[in-house]
């Protein structure tokens, strides 16, 4: 009896003192800040700010580092030099790169490839082309001129265009439909994840690794693996009668595709008139190269709307396809598991099917 009393107070005793640590820690060492600055209807990255962001649960933490325009920069950031001409980087959390610290990012490695350039990445989650149409006109209104445009054409862009950002050409103001994000952002974390901070990043680490490591199993074992579909990038692959009928309604499609169209086209004008050369980047999600785009096309999307000379097309959907078919645990290789959004080595793949295109 004495035996139990001793190890269950030494038990009780040892969580204590965890849990008093973990306390203390998550409200001054891990009190990350949070570099996103919410507005009623917009949002935005602080400008110079330090931060640390994890995306989803499963996705690690990751720093955030932000420059004096509000745009997320590497720990090596230098001060631009105005003798050097600009890249304009456009894109959303793809492009800003959710889990991946930014040196390893795609933006990341096109500012170490093009040091001989000032390279600006304007992306951030869930930001479309009306909102790169905004930024770009600001910078211009500030006279900074880019000499390339970067633009990363996301699949959710269609969703994002019909149902999320409204802009006013005349004003050149962009913003949400909705104040849902930033009521969001006002609500408090959940006493446990906000207090015990230590514990849930243990929690979410196991879990992530079991899951990983069930995926790799089944790999090993022959087993046919799933591939994550999505609501925003199905349309490609699946009847538009088919598709959630909560996100979209009778005419949200044509509505998201004729937008980007227009945004694009309004984009590729600047362009022309300010001798900027201007890139489309198109990029396939994992279901993408899963269950293909019969029923949307999104590499001849991207071809419509570079016709005319409005915009030079870099496909990089044929350069996945060919990783794919050489390799059998493609989906783990370049995709975060269970997620839409590349990993380092997704990343990485994406840079190099482009960087011989923009040299």
């Amino acid at each position: 009896m004495k035996n139990f009393f001793f190890y269950f107070f030494t038990f009780f005793l040892i969580t204590f003192l965890f849990l008093s640590i973990d306390f203390i820690a998550s409200n001054t060492i891990l009190n990350y800040k949070n570099c996103i600055k919410f507005e009623e209807f917009y949002y935005e990255l602080k400008k110079n700010c330090k931060g640390r962001y994890r995306f989803k649960k499963s996705f690690p933490i990751v720093e955030t580092i932000t420059d004096e325009m509000g745009l997320r920069v590497g720990r090596d950031n230098t001060s631009k030099n105005n003798n050097k001409k600009n890249i304009f980087i456009f894109g959303d959390s793809f492009t800003y790169g959710v889990g991946i610290e930014y040196k390893k990012t795609y933006a990341g490695l096109i500012s170490k490839e093009k040091n001989n350039f000032n390279v600006y990445n304007f992306a951030v989650g869930s930001y479309s082309p009306s909102v790169h149409l905004f930024k770009l006109q600001n910078a211009l209104k500030q006279k900074l001129f880019p000499k390339k445009i970067i633009l990363f054409l996301d699949l959710t862009d269609v969703l994002d265009e019909a149902n999320r950002w409204s802009y006013n050409e005349e004003n050149n103001l962009v913003k949400l439909k909705s104040n849902y994000i930033y009521k969001n952002s006002l609500k408090k974390e959940k006493f446990t994840k906000r207090n015990f901070k230590i514990l849930t990043n243990i929690f979410s680490y196991i879990n992530f690794n079991l899951r990983n490591f069930k995926e790799i199993m089944n790999n090993k074992l022959g087993n046919d693996r799933k591939i994550k579909t999505s609501i925003q990038g199905n349309f490609t692959y699946q009847e538009l009668r088919s598709l959630d009928k909560k996100f979209w309604k009778e005419n949200t499609f044509e509505t998201g595709i004729k937008t980007i169209e227009k945004r694009l086209n309004q984009i590729a004008s600047i362009s022309k008139k300010n001798n900027i050369d201007f890139y489309l980047v198109i990029y396939p999600w994992a279901e993408t190269l899963e269950y293909g785009q019969d029923i949307f096309n999104w590499s001849n999307f991207g071809k419509k709307i570079c016709s005319n000379n409005n915009c030079q097309l870099i496909d990089t959907i044929p350069y996945f396809e060919n990783y794919k078919n050489k390799n059998r645990n493609w989906s783990t290789d370049l995709y975060f598991l269970n997620d839409e959004h590349f990993n380092v080595e997704g990343a990485k793949l994406l840079f190099e099917a482009i960087i011989e295109r923009i040299n």
